[in-house]
């Protein structure tokens, strides 16, 4: 069950991007227990290759609004991120809070290796760990019609995020029979306006985010 929690924890930081800026005048030192990470390939269509980008996040049982910044650094090549736009997350007694945007420069990809996390808070105290990141870089040159079989050889996992007219998430999950197709999305959720294909593989660390499409209730579609 653990492992679900995370996988799930993981794919709603993804989805729900940078949710708002941590205003806190805290003077408590943050207090992490330990950090995670995702590779995300989006695709934009189907005949063109996918951008990357990095989550990285770190869990605590503290409240994680105190966090006003974060800075992410590649011990490998000394890249950078330095921001004050977080995402938060909470679940249980745990508190997520990372980003979820994290670009290389343009025509580069993101460094394997180990990153540094530092979080901030309001006064610039300060709490700092490492992650190291892994992921297969062939996903660079995997197109859209190609991500099924390739996910298939690494016993990835299809999800589905349906949203209502409002860009709500209405639901996320398995994609089952009853989602094959935009005629049974409908059926299943009469409120349901888009949905996106998720796939998942290695335990939640690449994740790809396919493009999101209308739901409409003709038949075949």
């Amino acid at each position: 069950m653990q492992h679900h929690s995370r996988i799930y924890i993981l794919i709603s930081l993804v989805l729900a991007a940078c949710t708002g800026l941590f205003m806190s005048c805290s003077q408590n030192l943050p207090e992490v227990a330990s950090a995670d990470y995702s590779v995300i390939f989006d695709y934009s269509d189907e005949t063109t290759l996918p951008s990357a980008r990095l989550s990285v996040f770190a869990n605590s049982a503290s409240e994680v609004r105190r966090y006003q910044r974060i800075k992410i650094t590649s011990l490998e090549n000394d890249w950078c991120w330095d921001t004050e736009i977080l995402a938060m997350l909470e679940s249980d007694d745990t508190q997520w809070a990372g980003c979820t945007n994290l670009v290389p420069p343009e025509n580069e990809k993101l460094p394997v290796g180990t990153y540094e996390i530092t979080y901030y808070n309001a006064d610039e105290k300060e709490y700092s760990l490492t992650v190291d990141v892994k992921y297969d870089v062939q996903f660079y040159d995997v197109l859209l019609p190609a991500l099924p079989e390739v996910m298939s050889k690494k016993r990835g996992i299809e999800k589905i995020a349906v949203y209502d007219k409002e860009h709500i998430l209405i639901y996320f999950g398995d994609r089952t029979e009853e989602f094959l197709t935009t005629r049974a999305i409908w059926n299943r959720y009469r409120e349901a306006a888009s949905y996106q294909v998720i796939w998942y593989a290695d335990k939640g660390n690449l994740i790809c985010v396919t493009p999101e499409k209308p739901v409409t209730p003709e038949e075949g579609n």
